[in-house]
């Protein structure tokens, strides 16, 4: 089980990282026309949950990967408590 919750944190922090190099890469005007639409903001907020509290708070960028990693395990950690239990309930 421990081997899968650092697979999610993993996950989680490529997923920032990604997210943080893309808005060094992006042109400043293309950036801000592009996380004005609503699928890249829905994206946005879906795959690494930090962005919603970064627009309230100030949060440096490589903040974002830790934290977004820390998300992502606790999320795991739900999902394996889940798939144990439900996996325990089909042995009987």
């Amino acid at each position: 089980m421990r081997h899968r919750i650092m697979l999610w944190a993993s996950a989680g922090f490529l997923v920032a990282a990604c997210w943080v190099l893309y808005t060094f890469v992006a042109p400043p005007d293309f950036l801000s026309m592009s996380l004005r639409e609503p699928i890249v903001v829905a994206l946005a907020a879906v795959t690494c949950p930090i962005s919603y509290a970064g627009r309230y708070f100030a949060i440096h960028f490589w903040w974002v990967p830790p934290i977004n990693a820390a998300t992502y395990a606790v999320i795991g950690l739900i999902v394996e408590m889940f798939r144990r239990r439900s996996n325990a309930g089909l042995a009987i």
